[in-house]
């Protein structure tokens, strides 16, 4: 996290109404062949929408050489820009799409090897299933908690030396680096807590707002939106 990120999110008001500072947040998102279309759609759309998060902030969407990828579901994706062609240190967060290829395509070494630059420099990063373990083989896991989407899947891979420090629960975990950074994890089975968890680490989400969002949307607690938004729910 960087010293203005952290004043931006000392500052932020926590009120029932979203209130956006001028200086927006900078969020990359990394996207691979074969990306995993759910994975990182609820936190991309929030953070777009401005209407739930008490900090903007801009979305970038990269690509290993700034071409359109196809997702799982058929989508044809066209990013921003190139990751080589962007300063990834330079954003407040580096999320990693899940998706088909991180285990056979080496095209996505260099998102791989950018996380590994933000790691030691004490920035976030966050991963959500293959992305988690082609992180675990590249031997980034072996000294934070995580999760993902099973310890056997991860332990497959031979760079990966972190099984002690997996975290065997549905959700996503926050792990402390050495350096007092972040890395959050998540299996796909956890887009919800993965959009939630990178939210509050940015700033952009209290952890009251944080807990009505995953009400409304893992318990179908509509009166929990309401309640977000300081609207009063009808009557039943």
């Amino acid at each position: 996290m960087t010293s203005d990120q952290s004043e931006r999110n000392q500052s932020a008001p926590q009120t029932d109404a979203p209130v956006l500072p001028g200086q927006p947040l900078r969020v990359l998102v990394y996207l691979p062949e074969g990306m995993a279309d759910w994975e990182v759609g609820y936190l991309m759309s929030e953070l777009r929408q401005h209407d739930l998060t008490e900090l903007a902030a801009e979305v970038t969407t990269a690509t290993a050489d700034g071409g359109a990828v196809t997702s799982m579901g058929g989508l044809r994706v066209t990013p921003d820009a190139a990751l080589g062609d962007v300063d990834v240190e330079g954003f407040d967060a580096l999320v990693l799409c899940g998706g088909t290829t991180w285990f056979d395509d080496s095209s996505n070494t260099a998102a791989i090897e950018a996380a590994a630059r933000r790691k030691s420099a004490g920035q976030l990063v966050a991963a959500i299933c293959g992305a988690v373990d082609a992180l675990g083989g590249a031997g980034l896991l072996d000294n934070v908690e995580h999760t993902g989407n099973e310890l056997g899947q991860l332990e497959k891979w031979p760079g990966y030396g972190g099984s002690r420090l997996f975290v065997r629960e549905p959700h996503a975990v926050r792990g402390r680096t050495p350096v007092g950074g972040t890395l959050v994890t998540a299996g796909s089975w956890a887009p919800t807590d993965f959009a939630a968890a990178v939210m509050a680490e940015l700033g952009a989400l209290s952890p009251e707002r944080a807990a009505l969002w995953l009400r409304f949307w893992q318990e179908r607690e509509a009166s929990a939106l309401y309640t977000l938004f300081g609207m009063e729910a009808p009557a039943s």
